[in-house]
């Protein structure tokens, strides 16, 4: 369990007097702090001093995925007065690391001072029991140690650091994944097995013990490809950084953290992750994704085809009202190839909307000539789902389409606004045209009862036909369609 930034910010807005530079400072520590949990098997606590001095409210908390955690209440929010925890007020008092004289619950074991600009900004509050002292959790203790005296002297975080992420795709390193140490000249000196296992899978035979680990890397990262600056400069120590290395059938990401003690590099964390299933699944995902992109490629190639071959038999037919259907069959044919074709360019289930109902209307007035139509739109609803956007698109096909026919009748222009919204209660769309309004005796088109139908039953929602109020234009239709969210 931790806190986000935001809560951290609003509680340090609200009680204390941090700055926000300083708040951005702890924001960056939170976003990290896990390591120095799993390194300690320690719940951490991060306390700031009140804005009175009447004591310390702790704002963010954190639990060990390495061990047991020591605190199982929620404390964020907890005040503690001046001397209730005499290692929180020494620490803040001093500036230097202050050890607990208990290891019962809620009481500080360790308590560190985070320093920005010199000045004690927070107190990272460490609470752990007893744990076992094998070879592997030595070193860990000796990394949790060595991090929190860099937060003494600002060395950690770095507000400059960036090397949590692999350049935008996952798995980054964890504690638990495997450790490693080395030595300033670049030699492992100790590996965990975790560690082990994963240089094994890329293809190293012997221990990595006593090994240089940037001439590991050099020799492993896809013989013959040279090793980019961040892979050699984190293989050997450098930088605080993470970068991936990949052999003929395995990937690892390493993330290295110079470990400083009394300003001078004394050892070097290197974490490292197995990360070749997860690369795998990746790889499988684009080429569905690819494939995905190409179906709606076809789908759209081929209705457009078919929308092509009617206006073709169109063409060929003497009968007005015949040419007509063929015409208009064609029109809500390209119309779903519209949302085929976003599809297939953008991957993912959903579509920009503003631009289907912008190249949907574009093209249901290309066909509608000779009739001078003159068009205003307003589109705000988004992104959709396709399951959602085809039904729409033919539906606000089919309205433009009726607002021009019927807007136009006995002159040859009209004109029409299309207003299209979307907020918490739902989406609403306005289709209004500058004709003569509706007949008391109008009958239902075709179209029109395809709207009602896909309105309705596809998209769950209400169709309604009034005449124009003198809002928009003087006299006319308005077509009001309202969906559910």
């Amino acid at each position: 369990m931790s806190v986000s930034g935001t809560e951290l910010a609003a509680i340090a807005k609200q009680r204390t007097e941090l700055t926000p530079d300083d708040i951005s400072y702890l924001q960056l520590l939170l976003s990290d702090w896990a390591l120095i949990a799993d390194l300690g098997f320690a719940d951490l606590l991060l306390w700031l001093p009140t804005w009175n001095e009447a004591g310390f409210v702790a704002a963010a908390q954190i639990r060990p995925a390495t061990g047991r955690t020591h605190i199982p209440d929620d404390l964020v929010g907890r005040f503690v007065p001046r001397g209730r925890h005499f290692e929180l007020d020494r620490a803040m008092a001093n500036g230097d690391i202050v050890a607990g004289d208990s290891t019962e619950t809620h009481e500080v074991t360790q308590a560190v001072p985070i320093k920005r600009d010199g000045n004690t900004i927070a107190i990272l509050g460490r609470y752990s029991g007893a744990h076992e002292n094998g070879r592997l959790e030595n070193a860990y203790a000796r990394c949790a140690d060595a991090l929190c005296e860099m937060l003494t002297t600002g060395a950690y975080p770095r507000a400059n650091q960036n090397d949590q992420g692999t350049g935008g795709r996952g798995g980054a390193p964890r504690v638990g994944d495997g450790l490693m140490l080395m030595n300033e000249k670049g030699v492992i000196t100790f590996a965990s097995p975790n560690a082990r296992s994963a240089f094994r899978r890329l293809g190293v035979a012997i221990d990595i013990e006593g090994q240089v680990l940037a001439e590991l890397v050099a020799r492993l990262n896809r013989r013959g490809v040279p090793v980019d600056d961040t892979l050699s400069l984190v293989a050997r120590g450098r930088i605080q950084a993470t970068s991936e290395i990949s052999s003929a059938g395995a990937s690892s990401t390493i993330r290295s953290i110079p470990m400083e003690h009394a300003g001078a590099a004394a050892e070097i964390m290197i974490l490292v992750r197995d990360v070749t299933d997860l690369r795998r699944r990746e790889k499988a995902l684009l080429g569905k994704d690819a494939a995905i992109r190409e179906i709606h490629h076809r789908v759209k190639n081929n209705l457009q085809t078919v929308a092509s071959l009617l206006r073709l038999q169109g063409r060929r037919l003497n009968d007005d009202e015949a040419r007509i259907a063929i015409a208009e069959a064609g029109r809500r044919v390209a119309t779903i190839a519209v949302v085929h074709d976003l599809l297939a360019h953008d991957p993912g289930d959903a579509v920009d909307f503003d631009e289907v109902a912008r190249r949907v209307i574009g093209l249901t007035v290309e066909t509608q000539l000779p009739v001078d139509v003159r068009m205003d739109t307003d589109i705000r609803l988004g992104s959709l789902n396709s399951d959602q956007a085809t039904p729409l698109a033919l539906v606000l096909a089919e309205l433009v389409a009726n607002a021009v026919e019927h807007g136009s009748k006995g002159r040859a222009e009209v004109s029409i606004k299309v207003i299209a919204t979307s907020d918490d209660d739902g989406r609403q769309i306005l289709v209004i045209d500058d004709g003569p309004g509706m007949p008391a005796d109008y009958e239902p088109s075709l179209g029109l009862s395809i709207v009602q139908t896909l309105a309705t039953d596809e998209l769950g929602g209400s169709l309604g036909f009034t005449n124009e109020s003198g809002e928009v234009f003087a006299q006319g239709t308005r077509v009001t369609l309202d969906l559910p969210i």
